[in-house]
């Protein structure tokens, strides 16, 4: 009888927690989704590589969404047994609130544990094969990266085109600055170069780009090239051409010899750490991603405590209601997550210390109301 409730039980949560990864993996990934449909529309790239780029994406969302599902399953199975009166009616027949929680508990403690493996190992492995993959996709279609009437930056280069044609790799109406020094960022308020070494213009009716291994190989047609003397304003060389070719490296921009946090293991992640203490660099992006994939793994079993008194207690209200209380605990929880991280960077608090301070909050609320609950 007991198995068989507690097999009901996990039923009627799965059906919500299903649903919840759904909707909420959605909402996540909807931004990049709406970048690969510009890749696959408007520059020409395969289904397939869509495919692929989404496929390795996906971790990236599944570590925050499973949380958030979990918590929107209890909630919403929880209410409708006790909307129901099921609850009531299982109370009745002596059952307790241990026997009624229990196997949720237990199933969710495993998706915990999973995903401390799938946080650790999985997703940083796939982060690393999209940023590979993407590189390739860049390689061999370096246009994907330019889009009309916008400025590219491709390291000290900043190109402009009022036209892109993707599938003959050509641009159309082109500009290219070079600046020796990045003046964008030194001087927000003036389009001119900082400095007289080296900075130039070249404006082009076309161009025609070829990738390589280490860069693109732009073919200009129809343009001229201009050197100006900020000390100088009179002082200005200018060459016209029918044809001309610069190769623009792409290795500072798309390749990148530093691998990210979000692509080591954990093991790998701990070392480059400690490497960065010896040598006195900047560590904190990498314990700062090193412990939100512990806090992220263990976020399910903090949502279900609160979850479970909430669920029970709430009666009815569907579905509408479980995804409103659901996205109510999600925003208090990343308002104490962000707040923890600016203490943490900060260095008021010790990062591996205050990082927890979402889960034991959201946890300690739980626990008060989960005992309130039993009382009665």
């Amino acid at each position: 009888m007991i198995k068989k409730l507690h097999f009901y039980i996990i039923k009627e949560f799965l059906h919500s927690f299903i649903f919840g990864v759904v909707v909420f993996s959605f909402l996540l990934i909807l931004n990049f989704v709406f970048e690969l449909m510009d890749l696959l529309i408007e520059k020409g790239v395969a289904v397939w590589v869509v495919v692929k780029m989404f496929t390795f994406y996906l971790p990236n969302v599944l570590t925050l969404s499973i949380p958030m599902a979990v918590l929107f399953g209890v909630l919403l199975s929880y209410g409708r047994l006790s909307s129901d009166n099921e609850v009531t009616a299982m109370k009745a027949a002596g059952l307790d609130y241990k026997t009624l929680t229990m196997p949720i508990i237990i199933f969710v403690l495993s998706i915990s544990f999973f995903l401390v493996f799938f946080n650790h190992f999985f997703a940083p492995k796939l982060n690393s094969n999209l940023k590979v993959y993407f590189e390739q996709v860049i390689t061999k279609r370096p246009l994907v990266k330019f889009n009309e009437k916008s400025i590219t930056k491709l390291g000290d280069y900043r190109i402009y085109s009022n036209k892109v044609d993707n599938a003959k790799n050509t641009l159309i109406g082109v500009s290219i600055y070079k600046f020796e020094n990045d003046y964008a960022e030194s001087n927000k308020k003036t389009v001119l170069p900082q400095n007289d070494k080296g900075a130039w213009r070249i404006t082009a009716s076309s161009a025609t780009v070829k990738a390589y291994a280490t860069g693109a190989q732009l073919t200009l047609y129809k343009g001229y090239w201009q050197k100006v003397s900020p000390s100088d304003m009179k002082n200005m060389t200018h060459a016209t051409f029918k044809t001309y070719s610069i190769f623009i490296p792409l290795g500072n921009t798309i390749k990148s010899y530093n691998i990210g946090p979000s692509e080591l293991s954990s093991p790998k992640l701990i070392e480059t750490i400690k490497q960065y203490k010896k040598q006195k660099l900047e560590f904190m992006p990498y314990l700062l991603d090193y412990w939100i994939r512990w806090i992220f793994a263990v976020a399910p079993i903090v949502f279900i405590i609160i979850a479970l008194p909430i669920g029970i207690r709430t009666g009815k209200g569907g579905k509408a209601l479980g995804f409103g209380l659901s996205l109510g605990i999600v925003i208090i929880y990343y308002t104490l997550f962000v707040i923890s991280i600016n203490l943490g960077e900060k260095e008021y608090v010790p990062l591996g210390i205050i990082i927890w301070m979402p889960n034991l909050v959201i946890g300690a609320v739980g626990l008060y109301l989960f005992g309130k609950m039993v009382k009665k």
